[in-house]
């Protein structure tokens, strides 16, 4: 047996390659790579590698216990030799092509590793590490600030070819779809593909990644049926976090898969940020970061956002306020700045309406200005140019919020709203009720089904509404949106009591949004929608005749089925 050699750079003290001694061979799948000789085989058969790839592939197969940063890479292998980054890409994509994509993970924002295992049969293999096929101990990546997140490959379960190519298919998509949401790192595909037909703990993924979630999942096929199942997993702790099947029948591939991959997208992305902003929550305060101290402020912001309470809002602004004084661009404050600044509004707990649109704007502006291709940034833009009388501007960038992110149930969700009530009313009902399909099970969908409650009420469908606030005030019993919701729906009934009760209890809890509503500040540009809001609440507040109300009711299908009473 050759002797062995010890694990020493392949770079020589002037940035050369450095071959290792003649007799060595290093093995992995079916290649065999000969230094002395500068050959590659595939099943002994020389393969054609140019001398830059096969300096490449030295250097990656020496350094295969860590991650290679792209400047290292660059100096190995173009010592003292100036060259575009585009040099390295090309290589790397020589490489793939030849070993398969696998044999080089990408690791985002860090740089490249060795992907394939080393046989054991090769004099160039450390009889120090585990036997082929054995995990192989790779130097631990920390986790980013940001939410991390890697989609590992599909698993097919049913042995047939067509859905192999779904289960790949899936697996590239969603990870596609979920780098829509910028406040996530998506680990790139590449870098996943590293783990196919390998039983791996997940928590070795988090520790060689650098991930703290991992989606698995698998793809069934049974004659015309499909069934997809899809986990999301705290791989630090092995904590699962969400799981879902879905059973379809079997129709042409790619309908199927866009249509899965929104599905699973949509439900992924707002489980991760409930479980960040968690976390985030109860972090420690003292010596955190710009972007730490923002994602506890943009955990604030979502906790209290719906709530009357201005105190979490106030303790968002303060977080996200420190944040910017440590880095004035970082994005996740901004969009926390816009998003207390829109609720405040909106509940009519701004020390100013105008200084808060005003603040919420130009936090929203910057933030588009730093990613014009950011969806929420652009979300709480639109919205607040709306609370600014701009709402054919607000409508405009809502929809571009939307087409940015078609698998953001929010987004959709609140354009939903604001077509039902400030646009084209038309669309308010289809948009807010695609948000709800889109994420059934999202840890805030009371909110989603108060955007479609008040776009139902737009077009005069009151029974509804009312079940649906009704319906929503059992997760949110604080929120004041659904009291409107209820009070104007009871009215648009008929029901003159329970509208009485419910605009009491409205009253009680949020007292500032009430008197703003009476005094006829809404959330709406469409006169019909702000002709028979303004009117239903006075009546619900005794200052009106019930009878003002007969002419704006409308004789809707569903008014026919009236919901238990809302208190």
């Amino acid at each position: 047996m050759a002797e062995q050699t010890p694990h020493t750079d392949l770079a020589q003290h002037d940035g050369a390659p450095r071959s290792p001694p003649k007799a060595q061979r290093c093995c992995f799948g079916r290649f065999s790579l000969l230094p002395r000789t500068r050959q590659l085989l595939r099943d002994d058969i020389p393969l054609s590698l140019g001398a830059r790839a096969f300096d490449l592939l030295l250097v990656l197969i020496e350094g295969r216990e860590r991650v290679l940063e792209k400047d290292e890479l660059m100096r190995q292998v173009w010592p003292a030799t100036v060259v575009g980054d585009n040099n390295l890409n090309v290589q790397i994509a020589t490489l793939r092509k030849l070993l398969g994509a696998e044999a080089v993970v990408t690791v985002a924002g860090r740089g490249y590793r060795f992907g394939m295992e080393l046989r054991a049969d090769a004099p160039w293999f450390d009889r120090r590490r585990p036997a082929a096929g054995a995990p192989r101990a790779i130097a631990a990546t920390p986790l980013p600030d940001k939410p991390s997140v890697a989609v590992l490959p599909f698993v097919d379960l049913g042995g047939e070819a067509l859905p192999a190519h779904l289960a790949d298919g899936l697996s590239e998509d969603i990870t596609t779809e979920l780098s829509r949401f910028r406040p996530l790192f998506v680990i790139a595909r590449h870098s996943a593909n590293a783990y196919r037909h390998r039983a791996v703990d997940v928590r070795t993924v988090s520790r060689e990644l650098g991930v703290r979630y991992v989606v698995e999942g698998s793809v069934r096929q049974a004659g015309r049926s499909v069934r997809v199942a899809a986990q999301l997993i705290d791989a630090t702790s092995g904590e699962h976090l969400w799981a879902e099947k879905y059973d379809l029948p079997w129709a042409e591939r790619l309908e199927l898969q866009d249509h899965l991959t929104r599905a699973i997208v949509a439900a992924l992305a707002p489980q991760i940020e409930a479980h960040a902003c968690s976390r985030a929550r109860h972090a420690p305060h003292d010596g955190a970061s710009a972007y730490t101290l923002a994602q506890r402020g943009w955990a604030l912001a979502c906790s209290g956002a719906t709530h009357y309470d201005r105190a979490p809002r106030d303790a968002a602004l303060h977080c996200a306020s420190e944040a910017l004084a440590l880095d004035p661009d970082c994005m996740l404050a901004l969009r926390a700045v816009a998003q207390v600044q829109w609720w405040q509004a909106v509940h009519g707990t701004a020390d100013s309406l105008a200084e808060a649109v005003s603040r919420g704007l130009t936090a929203a502006t910057r933030a588009i200005e730093l990613d014009p291709d950011d969806h929420q940034a652009r979300l709480w833009y639109g919205q607040l140019l709306c609370l600014a009388q701009r709402t054919r501007d607000g409508l405009d960038t809502l929809r571009q919020a939307q087409q940015l992110n078609p698998n953001c149930a929010h987004a959709l969700g609140w354009l939903g709203f604001h077509e039902a009530t400030s646009g084209d009313a038309s669309k308010g009902v289809p948009c807010a009720r695609e948000a709800l399909r889109l994420s059934p099970r999202d840890p805030e969908r009371a909110c989603l089904q108060a955007a479609l409650g008040f776009a139902h009420f737009a077009q005069g469908d009151d029974a509804r509404a009312a079940q649906l606030a009704q319906t929503a005030l059992r997760d949110a019993q604080d929120s004041p949106m659904l009291r409107l919701l209820g009070t104007l729906s009871w009215v648009g009934l008929g029901e003159i009591v329970q509208a009485q009760a419910a605009f009491q209890t409205l009253r009680q809890i949020a007292p500032r949004m009430a008197q703003a509503r009476l005094d006829g500040h809404w959330l709406a540009a469409s006169p019909r929608y702000l002709r028979r809001a303004q009117t239903f609440l006075r009546i619900a507040a005794g200052m009106e005749d019930p009878g003002a109300a007969e002419d704006l009711r409308c004789d809707h299908a569903g008014a026919a089925t009236r919901p238990d009473r809302i208190l």
